[in-house]
């Protein structure tokens, strides 16, 4: 019975663990972040990254960061220290936990395919109809998990395809999709789940800021490798964009929005400490890189929208309703996107469910604009919601 509301979640993230293997996660396993980085050799990485990690380790962000994300960050310098300078560490890490490929496997690709009248003969049909992609081998999977992917990324693209959505396709900057994703090429398109889930997430994002004056100001907390960022700022090419983040994802962001927009100007802010600086850089600059705590110095309800995509439902109890303070204060629009029923990692027992409003600390007074499954995976919501001047 104590596991029964995460059966439905299937990823091997949120599956039911052992009693001794959570009470483990939750109360022993030591993840002492600062003493592992003032103890790390960091002579493989770069200044301009040690350098925003020093801020980092100090500052009161250091505090706002759940004990699952100070895990991940030991586990990504670590590997980043084994590495070469000429090595992009992104490659295995933006797979692994920045861009949620690994949760399209075959579990959810069964869920979202199972509203189709007869499963098999879809996947029939997708086989006949792309024979040569959906067989496509690509490097570091295994044939299986290839075509598996292959079978998702193709079904994902029939149902995305036939959307006036699509008809952005050609204004969007597609390289950074193809350096960190396995890619099917269609015919002139080259597509990855992650351009196609991006770009759904635009449409969703620009219907709750349709009203918004230009140029839009947005604010994304946790954008990864910038996949995100990458799809709004290839559509909204006025926008201004700040991204709030912890290393080293902040850094892997800031190198790639320098390398695929170079015409934009770009600051990085984790140094600024004064809410007249912080405005000031915002007025002059295309996009900004700020730690979370520096969300603090923006002025109230200066940005259309806040973006949260898949942390929340990593974080502590207290950390969200820490988050969602600022967004309410700093912004007029929130999109969010969780899954359906999350188990916290290295939480004892702690879960939260999309259908709770109380787990994600929703006011009542905030105007829900929606709240849907996601077309894969579906067992992610996406929600919107307006909050009250």
């Amino acid at each position: 019975m104590l596991f029964n509301f995460l059966k439905k979640s299937g990823t091997s993230l949120h599956k039911p663990k052992s009693f001794w293997s959570t009470f483990k996660n939750a109360y022993l396993r030591r993840r002492n972040l600062k003493k592992f980085w003032l103890g790390l050799n960091k002579k493989n990485l770069p200044e301009e990254l040690i350098k925003m990690t020093d801020l980092f380790i100090q500052s009161e962000s250091y505090f706002w960061t759940s004990k699952f994300w100070r895990h991940c960050i030991i586990n990504h310098f670590n590997y980043m220290t084994t590495l070469s300078e000429e090595t992009d560490p992104l490659k295995l890490i933006s797979r692994v936990d920045y861009s949620g490929l690994t949760f399209l496997d075959k579990f959810s690709v069964e869920e979202s395919l199972k509203d189709e009248t007869n499963l098999t003969k879809f996947k029939s049909e997708l086989l006949k109809k792309y024979p040569d992609l959906s067989s496509k081998i690509h490097p570091d999977m295994s044939e299986v998990k290839s075509i598996e992917h292959n079978i998702a990324l193709l079904a994902l693209y029939e149902k995305v395809k036939n959307k006036d959505l699509f008809n952005n396709y050609n204004n969007i900057n597609k390289e950074i999709y193809k350096k960190y994703n396995p890619f099917l090429k269609v015919g002139e398109k080259l597509i990855t789940q992650q351009l196609l889930i991006s770009l759904l997430e635009y449409g969703k994002i620009k219907s709750l800021a349709k009203n918004a004056k230009k140029p839009l100001k947005i604010l994304e907390l946790g954008a990864g490798y910038g996949r995100t960022a990458n799809m709004i700022l290839s559509l909204e090419p006025q926008a201004k964009y700040v991204i709030s983040d912890l290393p080293p994802s902040l850094y892997f962001s800031l190198k790639n929005l320098r390398e695929f927009f170079k015409d934009r100007k770009i600051k990085i802010c984790v140094e600024v400490n004064s809410q007249k600086e912080m405005m000031e850089a915002l007025d002059n600059n295309d996009i900004l890189f700020v730690l979370p705590h520096q969300l603090n110095l923006f002025n109230k309800k200066v940005f259309d929208i806040s973006i949260s995509i898949g942390n929340l439902c990593e974080m502590e109890k207290s950390q969200i309703k820490n988050y969602m303070k600022i967004f309410e204060n700093i912004s007029k629009f929130l999109y969010f996107k969780v899954w359906e029923v999350s188990g916290l990692p290295y939480s004892f027992y702690q879960y939260y469910s999309v259908h709770k409003k109380k787990d994600y600390e929703i006011k009542e007074n905030w105007k829900e604009h929606f709240k849907n499954k996601c077309l894969m995976p579906n067992n992610q919501f996406e929600l919107g919601y307006e909050f009250k001047n």
